[in-house]
C-alpha cells in the first residue's frame, strides 16, 4: 500500500437510505501468517424502479487478495463460497502482494481466477501492487480487464453499468479522461471499480449507484471495536472500511482478503461483499438463493499446502 495523500474536504455522508447490511458469518478475530479465514457479508440495495431481469441479482466484492507463493485453505474455501453466491464478480485490485515481481503469485492467482465462476463474468481493475505487466496475464484466465473502460453488461433485456477507473497508480488517473464516458442510462445501475476509496470525490459527475473499492484492508490492524490504525489514503480513518454515503452514490469500502507488510490482521477481518439489487416495491425478491450460508468454524484453517 502506499502512503497517504493529504486531506481533501469531503461531502458529510448522507443518512443510510434504501440499503440493509446483513453479517452472515463473521470472521476472526486475528490472522498470522497466511489467509486462515473471513468475514462474508450481504448489503441488499432497493431501487424504486428495478427492471425485472435484476431483482436477485447477486453481485460478490472482493479486494486485496495479496496473493505470494503458496496455496492455503481459505483459497478452497473462498472459492466454493463465491460461486454459490454470484451471479457477477467485481475485483478491486492487488491481486499479488510484491511490487517488484508479481511472477512467484501467479500460480496462485491464476488457480484463483480460474476456479470462480459466474454467469455473467468476472471483471477486475488492478492495483498499486500489481503493475501494468500483470494485465498480459489476465485474458488467459477468463477475467475481463476493465481499467480505464466502460461496459454495459446485459442482463435479460436490461443491463448494468461498469466502469473501471484507469490506472494502477491515483496519479494514472486523469479526471479529464471521465468526461467522455457515456450518460447513465435510465433506472439501470452504474458501479465504478476504483482500488482507492478517496477517487470517489472525482466520479461524483458520473453518478455511480456503488463505488466499489479496497486498497486500506479496513486498517488491517485495528484497535478493539475496528477503529484503524493505519488507513493509507486521503479520508478520514472512519471512511476507510465499510459503506458510506456520497451524495446519491454508495461507497463500498473492501476490507479484503489478504494483507501487506506486516502478515497480520488484528480485529479486521478479512471479508467478502455479496451485493444484492432489490425492488424496493416489490414484497419479496428472495427466490431462495439468498439463504444465509453455514458460519461455519471461528478461527482460521492450516495451510494445505505452502
Amino acid at each position: 500500500m502506499d502512503q497517504p495523500a493529504a486531506e481533501r474536504s469531503i461531502p458529510t455522508p448522507q443518512p443510510p437510505i434504501e440499503l440493509r447490511t446483513q453479517v452472515l458469518r463473521p470472521g476472526p478475530w486475528i490472522q498470522l501468517g497466511y489467509p486462515n479465514g473471513f468475514a462474508f457479508k450481504r448489503l441488499s440495495i432497493r431501487y424504486p424502479r428495478l427492471p425485472a431481469a435484476l431483482r436477485g441479482l447477486r453481485i460478490v466484492h472482493l479486494s486485496d487478495f495479496h496473493a505470494r507463493r503458496g496455496w492455503w485453505r481459505a483459497y478452497d474455501e473462498l472459492i466454493e463460497l463465491v460461486n454459490q453466491s454470484a451471479d457477477l464478480i467485481l475485483f478491486t485490485g492487488d491481486l499479488v502482494d510484491d511490487k517488484r515481481d508479481y511472477r512467484p503469485a501467479l500460480p496462485t492467482i491464476q488457480r484463483l481466477l480460474c476456479g470462480f465462476r459466474a454467469r455473467l463474468g468476472v471483471y477486475i481493475i488492478l492495483g498499486n501492487h500489481d503493475g501494468s505487466l500483470l494485465s498480459a496475464h489476465l485474458p488467459p484466465l477468463g477475467v475481463c480487464y476493465i481499467d480505464g473502460k466502460y461496459v454495459r453488461l446485459p442482463v435479460g433485456s436490461d443491463g448494468v453499468e461498469l466502469i473501471g477507473l484507469p490506472g494502477v497508480h491515483r496519479h494514472d488517473l486523469d479526471p479529464h479522461s471521465l468526461i467522455n464516458l457515456p450518460k447513465r442510462q435510465p433506472d439501470t445501475p452504474r458501479l465504478i471499480l476504483s482500488h482507492y476509496p478517496d477517487q470517489v470525490l472525482l466520479t461524483r459527475n458520473l453518478q455511480p449507484d456503488l463505488y466499489l473499492t479496497g486498497h486500506t484492508h479496513g486498517g488491517q490492524i485495528c484497535l478493539p471495536g475496528g477503529l484503524p490504525i493505519l488507513r493509507h489514503d486521503s479520508l478520514p480513518a472512519r471512511l476507510c472500511t465499510g459503506i458510506h454515503r456520497f451524495a446519491d452514490t454508495w461507497m463500498v469500502v473492501n476490507r479484503g482478503f489478504g494483507f501487506s507488510g506486516p502478515r497480520v490482521r488484528l480485529f479486521c477481518p478479512a471479508e467478502v461483499i455479496q451485493i444484492v439489487l432489490e425492488d424496493a416495491a416489490a414484497t419479496s425478491t428472495d427466490d431462495g438463493r439468498n439463504a444465509p450460508l453455514p458460519a461455519g468454524p471461528p478461527g482460521g484453517n492450516p495451510p494445505a499446502s505452502s
